[in-house]
């Protein structure tokens, strides 16, 4: 499966730094003279280079994964989340690796639970 069959899914970040008036600028590129394709492209990513800077001047953290503090959690979340821009054998090999974490966490739960008196 090509990498053009996937629908685009914007992530987090994108839905920060992007605005409907950037996509809309991005949408007038191919119809302009190929002349000033570039720089109009140039223009339109500085801006999102500036909305990226101010995002990060601000005081909130709305990139931060807030749903918990354990690590390893964060960690399925994460791959879950990539999950969507991968091929399908990628989609599998993650899969893969998923199920491991779960395991080894059961496994890692059942060795640590105390015993019963």
């Amino acid at each position: 499966m090509d990498q053009e069959e996937f629908e685009y899914a914007p992530t987090a970040f994108d839905m920060e730094t992007q605005s409907r008036n950037i996509q809309m600028l991005k949408t007038v590129i191919p119809y302009m003279d190929s002349s000033k394709q570039r720089t109009f492209a140039l223009m339109i990513k500085f801006l999102e280079l500036r909305n990226v800077a101010s995002m990060f001047h601000e005081p909130k953290a709305s990139l931060s994964m807030c749903s918990t503090d354990d690590p390893s959690e964060k960690r399925m979340q994460l791959l879950n989340d990539i999950k969507k821009f991968c091929t399908p054998a990628e989609q599998d090999s993650i899969d893969m690796i998923l199920t491991a974490i779960q395991m080894l966490s059961s496994y890692d739960s059942f060795l640590n639970t105390p015993a019963s008196e």
